[in-house]
């Protein structure tokens, strides 16, 4: 068999995401970038390679963001949030809410924050996992929310919509869900503590459960775009009024998206 028929043979015997990663390699060779994918298991999860560094992903498509670098990727999301804009020399915890696949884990490892990540979804803390943890279940699979209770999960991950609102979606699942002031104790520990905040539309329930957590954060990051329930409403209104009466002040802003970075006044 000539070597051209048993490429073939073999690239038709890949499973499905294998022959995803093989069409996006052939791509990468004939545009002579060092960019190459691959499968990491048999659950769907591949993994970015840039040439020196490396992410895992669960949704296909999403490793177009790094098709120019890793971190350049990971940067440019950390922009979003207004992050490039901080001072970062004295590094405390980075509390991750909505960290998908944790690539603002990435960011804070980088700065030498201790990185705290919260996601539902499970393929997605999955590689939040395998790209901060080495592997081992760091990551706390729970929604953050006003209470500790139990909640509807209206699973949208392709879209990266999943939420405890109902957006349209044909997936729900019962989720445990917890106040931020249940899973973390920033009590006297020392350096800058950050807050992403991304809910997909819960913002005002999870602030609400961060009421004690609040006192010891130095920056909120949060997206509070419209992205509650099927109306689409925006949060940023109530998140306003909720971070302003705990001292907070508005010193960043994006409408792309719109997300807004916040300073506590106190500290």
């Amino acid at each position: 068999m000539s070597k051209i028929k048993e490429l073939g043979r073999r690239f038709f015997e890949l499973p499905p995401i294998g022959l995803y990663c093989a069409g996006v390699n052939m791509m990468n060779v004939l545009k002579k970038r060092d960019y190459r994918v691959r499968v990491v298991n048999k659950e769907g999860l591949y993994q970015a390679d840039d040439g020196h560094d490396k992410i895992t992903l669960c949704r296909r498509g999403r490793h177009k963001r790094y098709k120019r670098g890793v971190m350049q990727g990971v940067e440019n999301l950390a922009r979003q949030y207004h992050l490039d804009k901080l001072e970062t020399g004295s590094c405390g915890t980075f509390i991750d809410c909505g960290a998908n696949i944790g690539e603002l884990g990435l960011w804070a490892g980088a700065k030498g924050f201790k990185y705290i990540a919260i996601e539902p979804e499970k393929l997605e803390a999955d590689c939040s996992d395998l790209n901060n943890f080495g592997g081992r279940k760091g990551t706390n699979r729970v929604a953050l929310w006003k209470e500790d209770t139990t909640l509807e999960f209206f699973s949208m991950p392709e879209t990266a919509d999943s939420s405890v609102f109902d957006m349209g979606s044909d997936t729900s699942i019962k989720i445990p869900a917890v106040q931020l002031d249940n899973l973390v104790d920033l009590d006297g520990q020392d350096g800058i503590n950050i807050f992403k905040l991304e809910a997909e539309g819960a913002e005002p329930e999870v602030l609400e459960g961060a009421r004690k957590t609040l006192k010891n954060i130095d920056y909120v990051a949060v997206d509070c775009g419209y992205e509650r329930g099927k109306e689409q409403q925006h949060t940023f209104i109530e998140v306003n009024r909720f971070l302003s009466e705990f001292g907070f002040e508005p010193i960043e802003a994006g409408f792309h998206r719109v997300t807004i970075l916040y300073k506590n006044k106190s500290r």
